[in-house]
């Protein structure tokens, strides 16, 4: 007779004794071959060139001339150059720069290693007796406006510049020098170098709000690198030095070159290694 106290409370089970799983070779991986570095392409030429463009400018209603340097090599790759922009005097035009070896200058320098590869933006500010460039002085209709506004947009779609203020610099020659001076001080987030070669400040008559003398009272203004000269016999000395004088009674860090010659080409042709040594200083090689 079996009671409740036999019954057992679950089925024992039977026990099935394990087997040892043999394991599985885990297999060797396939070393992946490591691809060779891409050759860097080698820079061979000697020259840069001069590329003759234009732009529509809405605030002259038709296309202007402007011309760029490009600097040698700079098909070869994909990086980004920093950027002069330069202002003719009057009454010259885009090949004013030209005409005075700002090309050959940079070609020599950046062949020696004194400068760094950049462009250089040379454009015509309509120097027409009637044109913007005498009969403006500033603002958004003015060659400030050409510049800032229409060209420097166009130049940055088309070539491989640095748009930034570290990759820009602008400059210019007597009524073109008084043009670089208000643009740069007006614009001091845009540029980080200006400068003024012979500026025709004596003869200057801007509006008080585009006028350089009134301009330096921005404290932004002390963020720029700042260049000024004339020649020891240039009609423009005196308005230069006036500059100068101003900048050093308002503690602003600047350069002021007195060289040798007048108001003429002789004297901004023989001093354009200068210029350029200024403003590619602030740029890495």
């Amino acid at each position: 007779m079996t009671t409740a106290a036999d019954t057992p409370a679950y089925a024992t089970p039977t026990l099935v004794p394990l087997q040892t799983a043999t394991p599985t070779p885990i297999p060797s991986p396939t070393p992946v071959p490591t691809p060779s570095p891409s050759p860097t392409p080698t820079c061979t030429q000697r020259y840069g060139w001069v590329e003759a463009r234009t732009f529509f400018s809405q605030i002259l209603d038709r296309e202007v001339s402007y011309r760029v340097y490009v600097p040698p090599c700079y098909e070869i790759g994909d990086q980004t150059y920093p950027v002069l922009y330069v202002i003719h005097g009057y009454p010259y035009d885009e090949t004013h720069w030209d005409r005075l070896g700002v090309d050959e200058t940079a070609n020599d320098g950046i062949y020696s290693g004194v400068y760094p590869p950049f462009l250089i933006v040379m454009p015509n500010c309509d120097p027409s007796p009637d044109g913007i460039f005498v009969n403006t002085s500033g603002g958004d209709q003015s060659v400030e406006g050409l510049i800032v506004n229409e060209l420097m947009p166009q130049v940055e779609q088309i070539y491989r510049v640095q748009a930034t203020r570290e990759g820009r610099a602008i400059g210019g020659i007597s009524r073109g020098g008084v043009w670089s001076l208000e643009i740069g001080f007006r614009h001091p987030d845009l540029f980080a170098a200006v400068g003024g070669h012979s500026a025709a400040l004596s003869v200057n008559r801007p509006h008080p709000l585009y006028d350089p003398f009134n301009l330096i009272a921005d404290p932004a203004v002390r963020s720029l690198r700042i260049w000024l000269d004339a020649g020891d016999r240039d009609w423009a000395r005196v308005g230069v030095e006036r500059l100068h004088q101003a900048l050093d009674e308002q503690g602003i860090p600047h350069e002021f070159t007195l060289g040798e010659g007048g108001h003429e080409n002789a004297y901004w042709s023989q001093m354009m290694p200068a210029y350029l040594a200024f403003y590619t200083a602030g740029w890495k090689q």
